[in-house]
């Protein structure tokens, strides 16, 4: 890390603690990208010297720290750059505090909520648009995608390590992924439609986001383990897609078991404030937060091998297709 002479003041930063004879805090810098969420960026030494452990030797991040966060009497007066940052901390607390409302509400509500929505198997079976009685619909990724995307899409499908110049193929429209007799489809496909030319699965290369995918995969973090945990698994993440269908109106595409221990639901994206606040109170309900919000992340397509217990994933309910 690098250091300078200039002088912070600690009444201007987020979550100031010692540490070590340190003071750690959130970098102001790093804030104003929505980044050191952990407010750990930031350390001042007892001299006063201070440095961006994110941003090691990078002077204009340290003028950018000092410009949000010195001694006033150190730097001139800019009344609306304060302003600014004060708005911008307001912002900050305001979200952490509903992120912590809507914890506290889905940890107190779980139980009663998978209770009042169970979703037994059978009844999944017999409700899906596309029954998943034969290969066609259980293990076809190519009528799986031809189910969710019109024939112009442009999707990734591949291995999680099919990204890069060197991977270009695996950008395909729906059409031609359907038409292909190449074995290059799967076993992944991320949600998103791409921009053209794209060869590599980042975030900026999105286009559109017309699916949020859901994994179910161990509440609270914890893997089933054994045939009785698996059901009860099982049965909970069913009734938890049930609810978001049926009561928080999330219009549901598809429900795929992946052959090991969790489900894939994949809903129509809905506004993203209601994407946001489910990622906020993913973890009490049950929810993996890492494809939320993620559409360049892998998933699963229907018909491929798990590593792990061999079995097949499978299309469990699956919409009729867009006319």
């Amino acid at each position: 890390m690098t250091d300078t002479e200039s002088h912070l003041d600690p009444s201007l930063l987020e979550r100031v603690r010692q540490r070590a004879g340190k003071l750690i805090a959130r970098c102001p810098a790093c804030a104003e990208n929505q980044q050191d969420r952990r407010a750990e960026h930031l350390v001042i030494f007892p001299s006063g010297k201070f440095a961006c452990a994110a941003h090691p030797g990078d002077g204009e991040h340290r003028r950018r720290i000092f410009a949000l966060a010195g001694v006033m009497a150190e730097r001139r007066r800019d009344d609306g750059e304060r302003r600014r940052w004060r708005e911008q901390r307001a912002r900050e607390q305001a979200r952490e505090q509903k992120r912590a409302e809507l914890r506290s509400s889905a940890r107190s509500t779980l139980r009663e909520l998978l209770a009042a929505h169970p979703w037994p198997r059978v009844e999944v079976w017999e409700d899906s648009p596309q029954r998943p009685d034969g290969p066609r619909v259980v293990s076809d990724p190519r009528h799986f995608l031809a189910t969710l995307y019109p024939p112009k899409a442009r999707l990734w499908t591949g291995e999680v390590h099919h990204s890069g110049p060197a991977h270009a193929a695996h950008w395909r429209t729906r059409a031609e992924w359907q038409a292909a007799v190449d074995a290059g489809i799967g076993p992944m496909v991320s949600p998103a439609l791409w921009r053209p030319g794209t060869v590599s699965r980042t975030i900026d290369a999105v286009l559109h986001a017309p699916y949020t995918v859901l994994d179910f995969d161990g509440f609270g973090g914890v893997k089933p383990a054994g045939a009785l945990e698996m059901a009860a698994h099982l049965a909970d993440s069913l009734a938890m897609i049930r609810w978001l269908r049926d009561q928080s109106r999330w219009e549901l595409a598809a429900i795929l078991h992946t052959g090991g221990k969790s489900l894939h639901a994949w809903f129509h994206t809905p506004a993203a404030a209601a994407v946001e606040s489910l990622r906020m109170a993913a973890a009490e309900l049950r929810i993996d937060a890492g494809l939320i919000g993620r559409p360049e992340h892998p998933c699963r397509l229907p018909g491929q091998r798990h590593a792990g217990s061999g079995d097949l994933s499978r299309v469990w309910w699956l919409d009729l297709p867009a006319r």
